[in-house]
């Protein structure tokens, strides 16, 4: 019984390693689908000459997940209240990151949502484009942590299962 008791503290805390590994690519994708939609947004701004609302709408698409439901849900709520942008912004960002693998990436969002909503066309455009810099960075520097975290998550959930079945012999 002891035995069985220790492989499967193994096995948890192992798949808990695992687990950790896969959410921080999960997280790289999720920087990624954010890059994609605000690319649209900016093409939305620059070529169409849309309102923020519209544009955000726009950019969202049909996808009730993710990104694409907070530009839906931010653009709903410019449309009906006509608020203050980055308060919106700011409101609906905190509802997404509560959800989300994103808290690291949250100063960044925060930071965009403040510099959209006071600008005109021209001036947005130059301020998304400036973002979408950083964030490329961003998403390369996750990128080349990649690798060496997913082993080291992977190597400490197989290291604390083997040191928690050693203790508890």
């Amino acid at each position: 019984m002891k035995t069985a008791g220790m492989i499967l503290l193994v096995i948890s805390c192992s798949g808990l390693g695992f687990h950790m590994a896969g959410l921080y690519g999960r997280r790289i994708a999720e920087c990624v689908r954010i890059e994609r939609l605000l690319m649209r947004l900016g093409g939305e701004i620059r070529f169409c000459q849309t309102p923020l609302a519209e544009a955000l709408r726009a950019a969202g698409g049909e996808r009730t997940d993710g990104f694409s439901c907070f530009f839906s849900n931010l653009s709903g709520r410019l449309e009906e209240s006509g608020g203050e942008f980055g308060s919106l912004w700011e409101e609906e960002l905190m509802g997404y990151l509560a959800d989300s693998l994103l808290r690291e990436e949250a100063e960044l969002l925060f930071y965009l949502g403040r510099q959209l909503g006071n600008l005109d066309l021209e001036a947005q455009q130059k301020a998304l484009n400036r973002f979408l810099e950083q964030w490329q960075e961003h998403i390369r520097e996750l990128r080349s942590r990649q690798e060496s975290r997913t082993r080291l998550y992977r190597c400490l959930g197989v290291s604390a299962g083997v040191f928690l079945a050693i203790l508890f012999l």
